[in-house]
């Protein structure tokens, strides 16, 4: 997967640089810019207020590429406020939109934990990647991506718009990929487990050649090199041999060089002391651990002659050695092969580590590992990290380039977008609120001594509380989960307030309130993840259901004296067609997708089934009991438990499918609070007008209405308080 060293360097849009010079701290021309225009020159910021703005930008930077003006104002307020520029996000916040009336919610504050400076922008693509390349051509970089799918992506990596249409590349997924300059078209390589071999034109689209290693073999890996100025491909056969192609005659039939290496884990093209070589990479075990090296034996070839140098390890203090010390590696011509053509390249090791060759000239191979959260950089040949780690999900694969001067990396995930990082550590600007560091799974809110707070759960394992209205963390980060935080709720014991919540570690766990840590010995009667979490009222007591994940068992607790209540069935309610329990009339109940009651105390089907699936919330709403619904993309309705009748007029005006829902009371009126993809919506219970919505750069992962009315909304790892506009 090549990339000429430096070759990017000259690629950067001067015009759209020079463009954007002074306009970056004006927050209309962020508003209204083309977006195009001004992610290509954001490169040009200069001063710490521009440098913070580009960061702004960039942050949701393909959320803006596709929305309105009024939804990219709502974001940037976000962004701003996410990097705590309170006064930046407020000004953003001003911008007049034609055609459209203030946004009715203002950010409060936000935290920053998905924020990294060094993101240039996402790139959307369809299906999962599982691989990617870059190229460059004319003067303009590429990045080019293979999904599951079988298709074939391709973007401009000044601007990150699109280029052209996808190609269906192979019927299954696209195994391998890479990228060479042909007759001075930009050209992709494809192999999948149809065995086929293709070569596709990036410019135009169209197919340009196709081979096969043979009948009993396929390509699992590619790469390509310059071998004599000729362009050639490289490619690792599941037969445990690698073959060298002509590219340009490749349709033509030519027969390849064949190196027999024994079964090959990874491979890349480089130039290694003026030699154009074949890096590959040889597994003891399938099961490799060592997140660098993966305990693999890396071998370098010769590319001309097929001849394996000898192994590599430190450099040499003189010309390298080959194993066959008979071969004379100087050509005809005296020189030394063609070592003013350097490469970038990577070797996929697995979906946790890949090998990349960064910056041939320095003749240094670069290691890129990934774990659940970050990816790391490091120099193979003195096994440090090379500059401050990437804050990530899980990682797919991934390749680095020379960008605009600047190292940097595309890294595909499990699910989600590619994203392009600069990897310079000079423009790292570190947010001031930075929260949690995985996606947000619980959220619930209370008030102690007057002060409204939030609690939070994640992925990171630890437990958050927020002050909502002194705008900051109080300081208190609990943790004590060995895993994941999948529930969270707050309950009242003894007089006093407390945090319980649910984990992956199959634990139920209590918190004090006031951020002074555990309270006793956690619950461990459950054997697999906690994550459904219910306080109520049995038999005038405090009590806590919980509900694991796997075998969705019920167990019933008496909060005060932390002992189970025994003599209740569960074998009513541990169907996994109950979506959420709640509690009605100091009543445990357990609510089906369809909507349906059923209350655990009585054991028997209470109130009126709704006429709608997808039930989202049963809360407590002026003295009903209400149910609220949202069906894919249907209206939303809010249904009386107790009649069964509607509430509400239909709740419309929303486009994607919600996720989460919540009732509330704003300024003494009943309102219905629903999130999507990335937006949530509020509407006037009364009269069912849509009184709001706010754009989110990532999906809703849950909500709430404080009891003043303001909204917490957990989107991807982080968390805002929007507040209602006056």
């Amino acid at each position: 997967m090549p990339v000429m060293s430096g070759e990017l360097e000259s690629s950067g849009p001067a015009r759209e640089v020079a463009a954007t010079r002074g306009r970056l701290t004006d927050p209309g021309w962020l508003v209204h810019g083309d977006p195009g225009l001004i992610l290509a020159g954001l490169d040009g910021a200069a001063s710490q207020e521009e440098l913070l703005a580009a960061a702004v930008y960039r942050a949701s930077g393909h959320v803006h590429r596709d929305a309105g003006a009024g939804a990219r104002r709502q974001l940037l307020a976000l962004d701003a406020a996410r990097y705590g520029n309170r006064e930046l996000a407020g000004n953003i916040a001003k911008v007049a939109v034609r055609k459209e009336r203030a946004d009715p919610w203002v950010v409060q504050w936000a935290t920053g934990g998905d924020l990294d400076s060094r993101l240039r922008y996402a790139l959307p693509v369809p299906a999962k990647v599982g691989v990617l390349a870059t190229v460059v051509a004319e003067g303009l970089g590429l990045a080019v991506a293979g999904c599951e799918d079988g298709t074939l992506h391709g973007w401009d990596l000044a601007t990150g718009s699109r280029l052209g249409t996808a190609v269906s590349a192979h019927t299954g997924a696209v195994e391998a990929l890479a990228t060479a300059v042909v007759d001075g078209r930009p050209v992709a390589v494809t192999s999948g487990y149809d065995k086929a071999v293709r070569v596709w034109d990036l410019a135009g689209g169209g197919l340009l050649g196709v081979c096969h290693a043979d009948d009993d073999s396929r390509v699992k890996s590619l790469a390509t090199g310059l071998v004599g100025g000729r362009p050639v491909l490289v490619g690792a056969c599941v037969d445990n041999a690698v073959r060298v192609w002509d590219l340009a005659t490749l349709s033509q039939h030519s027969e390849p060089l064949t190196i027999h290496t024994g079964f090959v884990s990874a491979l890349a093209t480089a130039v290694l002391y003026g030699h154009p070589v074949a890096v590959t990479s040889h597994s003891r075990e399938l099961g490799a651990t060592d997140l660098i090296t993966g305990e693999e034996t890396v071998r370098v070839w010769d590319l001309v002659t097929g001849r394996e140098f000898a192994a590599l390890g430190d450099p040499p203090e003189g010309p390298p050695v080959f194993t066959d010390q008979a071969y004379d590696r100087r050509r005809e011509d005296g020189s030394d092969g063609d070592g003013e053509a350097g490469y970038c390249a990577s070797l996929d090791l697995n979906a946790r580590a890949h090998f990349l060759v960064a910056d041939p000239a320095s003749e240094c191979l670069t290691a890129v590992s990934a774990n659940a959260y970050e990816v790391h950089i490091w120099n193979l040949a003195t096994r440090e990290q090379v500059g401050d780690p990437v804050a990530a999900m899980p990682v797919e694969t991934a390749t680095v380039l020379v960008l605009h001067d600047r190292p940097a990396a595309l890294v595909a995930y499990a699910h989600g977008p590619v994203e392009v990082w600069d990897l310079s550590t000079l423009r790292h600007l570190l947010p001031p609120l930075t929260g949690h560091e995985a996606a947000v799974r619980g959220a619930a809110t209370a008030v102690l001594n007057r002060r409204h707070l939030a609690v939070t759960g994640s992925d990171d394992g630890s437990v958050r509380i927020w002050d909502l209205d002194g705008e900051r963390e109080t300081g208190n980060r609990l943790t004590g989960h060995a895993g994941s935080v999948k529930g969270v709720t707050t309950a009242v014991v003894d007089g006093g307030p407390v945090i319980v919540t649910g984990g992956s570690d199959s634990k139920v766990r209590f918190w004090d309130l006031d951020g002074k840590g555990q309270l006793g010995e956690p619950l461990t009667a459950h054997t697999t993840a906690v994550g459904l979490l219910t306080v109520g009222t049995v038999d005038g007591r405090p009590t806590l259901l919980t509900r694991d994940n796997r075998h969705k068992t019920v167990r019933i607790w008496d909060l005060t004296t932390r002992e189970e209540l025994h003599g209740r069935s569960t074998s009513e309610y541990t169907s996994p067609s109950i979506t959420f329990f709640s509690a009605v009339d100091g009543h445990f109940v357990g609510v089906t997708g369809e909507g349906r009651v059923w209350d655990l105390t009585t054991s028997q089907w209470i109130g009126v089934q709704p006429r709608q699936r997808g039930a989202l919330a049963l809360d407590t709403l002026e003295g009903r009991s209400v149910i609220l619904t949202g069906h894919k993309t249907e209206e939303i309705h809010l249904w009386d438990l107790a009649t069964g009748e509607l509430l509400a007029p239909p709740l419309t005006g929303h486009t994607s499918e919600v996720s989460a829902g919540a009732t509330g009371t704003l300024d003494g009126r009943p309102v219905v609070v629903a999130g999507g993809d990335r937006t949530v919506w509020m509407w006037d219970a009364s009269t069912g007008q849509r009184i709001g919505e706010y754009a989110f750069p990532s999906r809703i992962r849950g909500l709430t209405v404080a009891p003043d009315g303001r909204l917490v909304v957990g989107f991807g790892a982080d968390m805002a308080v929007l507040t209602h506009r006056c």
